[in-house]
């Protein structure tokens, strides 16, 4: 039902993957999708599960949807017998590259092409879905992109390095640190890191040691949440549980014994 492709070389530095999620589901069947420091286009190729909540757009078949970057969970609903949907995984700071309006913006938002066009139009989306595999699909989307990279947007370095420090610390890392490693004043990296990736250096920090704590859960025994709440780099159980609480809305526990399919589905569908 999930599956993932990786981009080509040329683009690996701004594209995580690529996704789909086709297949059969039950009508009203809930996905938690959680936070992970990245945004997505979402085409449309045929049915859609909807989003769940208030002044969410209705992901209308053959269109183009932008997902910003999370600061919480979210919940997908499905509505019809069966799903088919393409996303364009960016790592942070990776769409910057592409088009000129900073991410902080869209934080925690769903938009439809149709309202605001940043990067795919729906006449792109229409000329996806006609092609006739998904090979075809990617390579058409891969095109457009390299296409778009000749008018490549300049990036500070030291955001993507920042980005950088604090993934390999999963989140870690404290803020003032990574300040004196960059050198340069607080504020005006506040300002760029969040237009870049959509976060404050603190929200996007948070959002890294939430999903390396949930990788360290998915190995961890009921007994050990303690352990795992330490190593992880929470003060305390109460801290821990509240943490994962608010960013997936599922207690600690409920990550020790998540079944394959819908593991693939918490961790990776946006």
């Amino acid at each position: 039902m999930y599956t993932e492709y990786q981009p080509c070389g040329l683009l690996s530095a701004y594209i995580d993957k690529y996704w789909v999620f086709k297949g059969k589901t039950e009508l009203g069947t809930y996905f938690k999708i959680l936070p992970d420091g990245c945004c997505d286009f979402i085409f449309s190729i045929g049915d859609t599960a909807q989003c769940v909540g208030t002044n969410q757009p209705v992901m209308q078949p053959y269109r183009c949807f932008f997902v910003g970057p999370m600061t919480t969970f979210s919940e997908l609903v499905t509505n019809t017998p069966s799903v088919h949907m393409l996303g364009v995984r960016f790592h942070p700071c990776g769409l910057t590259a592409f088009c000129k309006p900073p991410l902080s913006e869209f934080t925690n938002q769903r938009i439809s092409s149709n309202d605001l066009t940043l990067l795919f139009t729906d006449s792109f989306a229409e000329s996806l879905c006609e092609a006739q595999t998904l090979q075809q699909q990617i390579c058409l989307i891969e095109r457009f992109l390299i296409h778009r990279l000749k008018d490549n947007y300049e990036i500070d370095p030291q955001i993507p390095f920042a980005v950088q420090q604090i993934n390999r610390s999963k989140g870690r890392l404290p803020i003032l640190q990574l300040m004196d490693e960059i050198c340069i004043c607080q504020r005006h990296f506040e300002r760029k890191f969040k237009a870049y990736t959509g976060y404050t250096p603190k929200e996007y920090s948070r959002i890294m040691k939430f999903r390396n704590t949930i990788d360290l859960l998915k190995n961890c025994v009921p007994d050990n949440l303690l352990t795992i709440a330490v190593e992880a780099g929470y003060y305390d159980l109460s801290h821990f549980n509240k943490e994962i609480r608010q960013l997936s809305g599922n207690t600690p526990a409920s990550f020790l014994s998540i079944p394959i399919p819908e593991d693939v589905l918490l961790t990776y569908l946006e």
